[in-house]
């Protein structure tokens, strides 16, 4: 059974299409959170479970959250259209409540810009349009099929004119994808396809947490709902003591380890993007340049664990697993609750994937100790789920 399936295709006369990324963008948030908590109870299923569930918790910014923006671009019968799906709809520039405030206008410019004479051939070779950034400051990167000197001319004189009108557009990029793919950015790549250029502006992007800021590459992956992060820090500091070690698996550019930094003694990452762990080690080296912080592009096996991680000695060790929506392995898991670690910090992106690991980690002997829905989507048929997990301590 699959989360979305467990709303009703209609509420209070609206409604809900399932097949929709955005099918409570249009309903009242206590509304969405009403039908979201019903769900979550629906996904669990009268289980046990539901003793340790809390509240689904609301995000900060329910509208206009998303920081990562894009647009699909189509050349139809001499027009640009910018627009959501495989097909253009009605309006020539698509529209969305969801995005950060000011993505709906640089759009609009922008297709201004490309729909001129002297830019329509650079237009019409665009795949797609992505805004990336925080709330304040942008990235534009431009997704394109080709890429020769005459295209490079053409996008730096177009972006040189857009960061003039908005000076919240930091920095320019482009993409290739000579393909023209579904595949848009945070993706898996094609194979030996990376073109990733620099345009205009610093190469990273910003993302301030716990009172600093850390810096990751434009390409990198990086949670689109920043109003939420807080109150997920929040029960993290709550719940993790001082003087601890970190394990922080699926880490990016180590987010939740430099966040709560200041506590630990020491910390352990691991991640499969390149990019993204250079930018942790980098971030690590400036805000915590005394502290045993370590960080390793790798592949998340059983394997890695059983050969890498020996246990830290004289300490006590927390578990933090942030991975992407497909979830963990079973062999991971298992090897990571034979550690008898203190807690395991398990973020689920995937409502689907919850039951399945709660399953193993209860099969393992484990206590689920909370369950803490995030409103992470609002407007969507998700949630992300935090689950506290206390591995057993008897050998």
């Amino acid at each position: 059974m699959s989360f979305a399936s467990l709303f009703p295709s209609e509420f209070k006369g609206k409604i809900i299409d399932s097949f929709s990324p955005e099918a409570l963008a249009d309903f009242d948030y206590n509304d969405e959170l009403q039908l979201k908590n019903k769900a979550v109870k629906g996904l669990l299923d009268k289980s046990e479970y539901l003793k340790v569930l809390a509240p689904v918790v609301p995000s900060v910014l329910p509208r206009n959250y998303r920081t990562t923006s894009k647009r699909r671009v189509t050349f139809q019968n001499g027009k640009l259209y910018f627009h959501f799906g495989k097909k253009p709809q009605k309006q020539i520039v698509a529209s969305s409540n969801l995005e950060a405030a000011g993505h709906q206008e640089i759009y609009q410019a922008l297709h201004g810009f490309f729909s001129q004479k002297r830019f329509l051939s650079a237009g019409a070779n665009l795949n797609y349009l992505i805004l990336r950034g925080s709330y304040t400051e942008f990235a534009l990167i431009l997704n394109v099929r080709s890429l020769n000197a005459s295209f490079i001319r053409s996008y730096r004189s177009c972006t040189e004119e857009i960061k003039k009108l908005f000076p919240s557009i930091s920095s320019v990029f482009t993409y290739l994808d000579e393909t023209g793919s579904d595949y848009y950015l945070e993706a898996e790549r094609p194979v030996n396809q990376v073109a990733f250029k620099k345009l205009a502006g610093p190469a990273n992007l910003a993302l301030k947490l716990a009172d600093k800021k850390f810096l990751y590459p434009a390409e990198s992956f990086s949670q689109v709902n920043e109003s939420i992060l807080p109150c997920v820090l929040k029960v993290l500091n709550d719940e993790i003591p001082e003087n601890v070690h970190l394990l922080d698996l699926y880490c990016g550019y180590g987010l939740w380890t430099l966040a709560l930094g200041d506590k630990l003694l020491s910390a352990w990452g691991a991640e499969l993007s390149n990019q993204s762990i250079q930018a942790a080690k980098s971030n690590a080296a400036y805000h915590y340049k005394d502290k045993p912080f370590h960080f390793e592009k790798n592949f998340i096996s059983a394997d890695l664990l059983k050969s890498k991680l020996p246990f830290p000695k004289g300490q006590k060790e927390y578990i933090i697993l942030d991975p992407p929506r497909k979830g963990c392995a079973a062999d991971v898991l298992e090897t990571l609750i034979a550690r008898r670690s203190a807690k395991i910090f398990h973020l689920f992106c995937g409502a689907n994937e919850i039951v399945p690991a709660l399953k193993i980690y209860q099969a393992n002997g484990c206590k689920i100790e909370k369950l803490i829905p995030f409103d992470f989507f609002p407007g969507s048929l998700n949630i992300e789920m935090l689950a506290i997990i206390t591995p057993p301590h008897k050998k």
